[in-house]
């Protein structure tokens, strides 16, 4: 059989064939690099939503009892992906939220930029006060701050503002 110029041969066909293994070989080590500790975050990570939070309320630089805090996460169409968090502050104004985490399923394989919104409320003798507002573009802990804790003092008397990339009466300290 006489095979014509730009005819599929047997030299066409191995090379055709042998790509889906290359592929194969090349994602297997893809997914070999994300899953190893060489690699920052892997695919079974979880993705942090909003870092751990301590922080203290405060009204004319003294503390507040009782303040609830209401802590706010969304990052997905369900506005109720992720329920809200409530505490209340201490005797001398003290609060904590843990860390807020989600499974990763398979967005740690899938490239895209996270856009997470995060707020937190201060309800205190029948008012609202804006506390801290943020979108988070990064699962990595820590990354509200640049890699540093989330440590807040809300003063009450405060004229909510930005302070870099965050609002509200909330001060990073």
């Amino acid at each position: 059989m006489l095979m014509r110029a730009g005819e599929p041969g047997k030299g066409m066909r191995r090379r055709f064939l042998s790509r889906p293994g290359t592929l194969a070989v090349a994602a297997l080590f893809l997914l070999a690099f994300i899953l190893s500790e060489g690699c920052a975050m892997g695919l079974s990570s979880p993705l942090v939503l909003f870092s751990e939070v301590h922080g203290t309320v405060l009204s004319g630089g003294k503390p507040v009892q009782g303040a609830e805090l209401v802590q706010e996460v969304v990052w997905s169409d369900n506005k109720n992906d992720v329920p809200p968090a409530h505490t209340l502050s201490d005797a001398q104004g003290r609060f904590h939220f843990p860390v807020v985490e989600h499974r990763p399923g398979v967005l740690r394989a899938v490239p895209h930029q996270p856009v997470v919104l995060q707020k937190i409320t201060i309800r205190h003798e029948g008012r609202d006060y804006t506390a801290w507002r943020h979108t988070r573009n990064s699962y990595e802990p820590n990354a509200e701050l640049d890699g540093k804790p989330l440590n807040l003092e809300c003063e009450l008397t405060r004229a909510p503002d930005f302070e870099g990339t965050h609002y509200g009466i909330c001060k990073a300290i």
